[in-house]
């Protein structure tokens, strides 16, 4: 299995990368299945402007 791990500016892990054969695989094993937000677009914004608003205030942070 091909894992790759990503990691912020601190080298925390953040997320896993999996190709997506593996993904597939995993989902017929333990039965995942892909439900769509209802309004998944807007999810999306929300968590972008959440992120955005969280690295502001780290680089600000980091910037005293």
């Amino acid at each position: 299995m091909d894992i790759k791990y990503l990691s912020d500016a601190k080298g925390n892990i953040t997320g896993v990368f999996i190709p997506i054969e593996e993904w597939e695989r995993l989902q017929k094993h333990y039965k995942i299945g892909e439900q769509p937000a209802a309004d998944s677009g807007k999810q999306l914004r929300q968590e972008l402007a959440s992120a955005l608003q969280k690295l502001k205030r780290d680089d600000s942070e980091s910037e005293d």
